[in-house]
């Protein structure tokens, strides 16, 4: 027999190689991340929370905590699901035309390592959508299923719903996320559509207007103005330049020729939801909110860059989780943490990034929740004081998870 078919098979077998590589880099970077920010409380925004609504119920995200239930924890849960995103981000790009560098970026990608260490939902959410997306290429039935499958995502954690300009480039992956918008339109998407005055990101994503809806066009374009002025102020892999590189990707891929036009014009998707993102949160906008907007442009950014040119990002991405880290040790001294000297430049606000993922003494909170669980009589009455963010949970849900005939009132 003709030995010709197998340089075929090789070559055919190379991006399966390559998708193992990328798994097992994106898996390695976000352990990392996880091992350097330390055990202790559930670290990351609404953890606990989800996690005690994973056995009561009763979250208004629901997708998330039976996601837990099936992992068993929200941290081991980001863990598995960042990785995956990340292939499906390069299941997609290569599906399209684009190449897999934008998985490549992914995986050093410094808030998306990040948030893949977290006990939150971002992560998942994110793997939700960008799993329907790579669906979405594949042809009439796989785009309708896929788009559905990407809005889901909403009943994950709706800060994914950016990512959903994925879809721009088959258009029937947006005919599928736009059947989902009946199950969304009432409930996931009620901050967008009808916001609520006073209500937290819960009840309004219109933070940059005072959580209405714009008046007239140009009210509208005042708050664009603002985005494209947060998007300035945010850090560079974040904000602007990176809306740049991949426009750039779109006019100038590496390969001639290798994504169709309507591929290259599609960036325009990923480019309004960056766009969009930063309007809705004006000054107040955080990377995190931007991550699944600026995630929808990395293939198009790595359609641009060269190959290993990703690698760099793993600098930023140390320097974020252990400035992070630094302060949740600060904070929570009795949450385990690695004594790891941090990486100081690039610089980040670390002491807004852990508000936003915990509270001071959130584990000795748990620990002496359970304590008193262990103690209380039956049917007894607990009170305890309210913290910015509803950050009391670190004390409530542990509690309530152990003693469900517990009363507690918050004052």
């Amino acid at each position: 027999m003709s030995a010709h078919p197998q340089p075929a098979a090789a070559v055919q077998a190379r991006p399966w190689v390559e998708l193992g590589v990328l798994l097992a880099a994106a898996a390695a970077t976000r352990l990392g991340a996880a091992h350097a920010l330390g055990e202790g409380a559930p670290f990351g925004p609404d953890g606990t929370g989800a996690e005690a609504a994973a056995v009561l119920g009763g979250h208004v995200y629901p997708g998330h905590p039976w996601l837990i239930r099936l992992s068993g924890t929200a941290r081991a849960l980001s863990l598995v699901c960042g990785p995956l995103a990340c292939a499906a981000l390069w299941a997609w790009g290569r599906a399209v035309g684009l190449g897999g560098g934008g998985g490549w970026l992914a995986v050093f990608f410094p808030f998306a390592v990040y948030t893949g260490a977290l006990s939150a939902g971002d992560a998942p959410a994110l793997a939700v959508a960008t799993a329907g997306c790579a669906l979405a290429t594949r042809g009439a039935s796989g785009g309708v299923v896929g788009g559905a499958l990407a809005g889901l995502c909403v009943f994950v954690k709706p800060v994914a719903l950016p990512a959903l300009a994925l879809l721009g480039a088959t258009p029937w992956g947006l005919l599928g996320a736009a059947l989902t918008l009946p199950l969304a339109w009432s409930g996931p998407l009620q901050p967008l559509v009808a916001p609520r005055m006073g209500g937290g990101l819960l009840g309004s994503w219109w933070v940059a207007n005072h959580d209405a809806l714009p008046a007239d066009a140009p009210a509208a374009g005042r708050l664009v103005e603002g985005g494209v002025e947060a998007l300035a102020a945010l850090p560079a892999w974040t904000g602007l330049p990176l809306l740049a590189a991949a426009v750039l990707g779109a006019l100038w891929p590496r390969r001639a020729r290798a994504a169709p036009a309507a591929v290259r014009a599609a960036v325009v998707f990923p480019v309004a939801a960056l766009l969009g993102a930063a309007a809705l949160a004006g000054s107040r906008l955080e990377p995190r909110y931007a991550l699944a907007a600026a995630w929808a442009c990395l293939p198009w950014v790595g359609a641009w860059l060269p190959r290993g040119v990703e690698a760099l990002l793993l600098w930023p991405a140390a320097a974020l989780v252990t400035q992070v880290a630094v302060e949740r040790a600060n904070r929570d001294p009795e949450a385990v943490v690695p004594r790891i000297a941090p990486v100081q430049s690039p610089a980040f606000d670390a002491r807004a990034l852990f508000d936003e993922a915990s509270t001071d003494d959130a584990t000795r909170m748990r620990r002496t929740a359970l304590e008193q669980a262990a103690t209380l009589p039956q049917g007894a009455t607990v009170r305890v004081s309210r913290l910015p963010h509803g950050r009391e949970g670190e004390f409530v849900w542990p509690l309530r998870l152990a003693r469900p005939d517990v009363t507690v009132e918050r004052e």
